[in-house]
């Protein structure tokens, strides 16, 4: 469990840890290319403004009054193209580029005339589309430079990043005993506490057993000696429980032989037969033959009894009840149901949890504690396997373990 507590933390901090950087970094790229949209835009609309070029005047007052370097005039690289309504070329100003040859540029602006946006990316150039009287007006801004500014920077970030988050993941790793420690100590003392106790209570709970039945031999029997010996029984097997739950989750390890499964869940199921038939609950069993089978025989036994004792516990009357066992995949499949009076969905995942009931209650009369269930999923979990409780109508409640 201290295994599983501290690979779980890890993995959540590393998955937070991702999220944050993922977000960070999409936030900034995002905002620095809508910066390279706005500043081709504010340039494409200047030359709009200005029939497709920049306008006449002192670098100074081009800087003051439009925010851009005094060097933008000479550094852009621009093209237009006028054509009129029925597609044909009029007028092309090709004297601000010489990247692009006049082919490339007849051929950008027929695919931008045919097109619906009035503004957009073709390959690297920025480009807006107008009317102006009967002719199209098509400007195309080089953005050549700050497009490969802006990957540059976008394969920076998530390089940076993801060497940062390899770096972060393996000191995670290593610091990770030492955050968790207060928790593991605290973890290990209940354990020792458990164990303990449950040792140290045996011996009076035997005594009270030995004391009693000897008043029982002296013809001391009454309502009071009988309360006191079921008492003692259910104290005892609680004892037992959590006694036999520590050292599960100490070793965490089944003495593993092959062993054929499929008789031995027939013969433990078949045990709870005679119990529904008094019970006036119909019971019924689905167990593929011949299965076999490499794991603990007397757990698998355990399990099947918690689950089959647990099902007729908290059915009703004329109650229903079934168990089904078969090969699934590379594993098995085993599904055991039974019908409820209630069953609350929104707390079906703690079923699992120790000395949790449905019954808020805790009526003595179905004679549980909540910790068989807890017994179930720690048998599961030596075996490798899994262990989930559903409920379809919130009126019945099936176990499933996968092994």
């Amino acid at each position: 469990m201290i295994k599983q507590l501290r690979w779980k933390f890890i993995w959540v901090a590393l998955l937070s840890i991702l999220i944050t950087l993922v977000i960070l970094i999409a936030s900034i790229n995002i905002i620095n290319y809508k910066k390279v949209i706005n500043s081709a835009d504010q340039l494409l609309e200047i030359l709009k403004d200005n029939d497709g070029d920049f306008p006449n005047m002192g670098l100074d007052e081009f800087q003051a009054s439009n925010g851009f370097s005094k060097e933008t005039p000479f550094e852009s690289r621009y093209f237009s193209v006028n054509m009129d309504d029925d597609g044909y070329v009029l007028t092309t100003n090709t004297k601000q580029v010489e990247a692009i040859g006049l082919s490339r540029v007849l051929e950008y602006a027929e695919i931008v005339y045919n097109c619906s946006n009035s503004k957009g990316f073709l390959s690297n150039y920025r480009y807006i589309k107008y009317q102006d009287h009967n002719t199209t007006v098509m400007i195309f801004l080089d953005c050549h430079k700050s497009l490969n500014n802006f990957e540059y920077f976008l394969r920076s970030s998530i390089a940076i990043s993801l060497l940062g988050f390899m770096i972060v993941a393996i000191l995670i790793v290593f610091v990770s005993n030492r955050v968790l420690k207060p928790v593991i100590d605290s973890y290990e003392k209940q354990k020792e506490f458990i164990t303990n106790a449950g040792h140290e209570l045996k011996t009076p709970l035997a005594t009270i057993s030995a004391d009693l039945a000897v008043l029982e031999m002296d013809g001391i029997q009454n309502e009071w000696t009988d309360d006191i010996n079921n008492q003692t029984k259910r104290l005892t097997h609680l004892t037992n429980d959590l006694i036999f739950l520590a050292k599960m989750e100490e070793q965490n390890k089944q003495q593993s032989i092959e062993f054929p499964i499929s008789d031995v869940i027939e013969e433990t199921a078949s045990s709870f037969e005679s119990r529904a038939l008094m019970e006036n609950k119909k019971y019924t069993l689905d167990i593929e033959p011949n299965c076999t089978y490499t794991g603990d025989s007397k757990s698998i036994e355990q399990l099947l009894s918690i689950l089959l004792d647990n099902a007729l516990k908290y059915s009703p009357e004329n109650g229903e009840i079934s168990l089904s066992f078969h090969k699934k995949n590379k594993g098995y499949q085993l599904i055991v149901y039974n019908s409820a009076d209630y069953v609350n969905r929104e707390t079906i995942n703690h079923l699992f949890d120790r000395f949790y009931r449905q019954d808020t209650s805790h009526n003595s009369q179905t004679g549980g504690y909540g910790i068989g269930l807890s017994i179930a999923q720690a048998i599961v979990h030596a075996h490798k396997g899994k262990i989930v409780a559903t409920t379809k109508d919130e009126k019945s409640l099936e176990i499933t373990v996968i092994l």
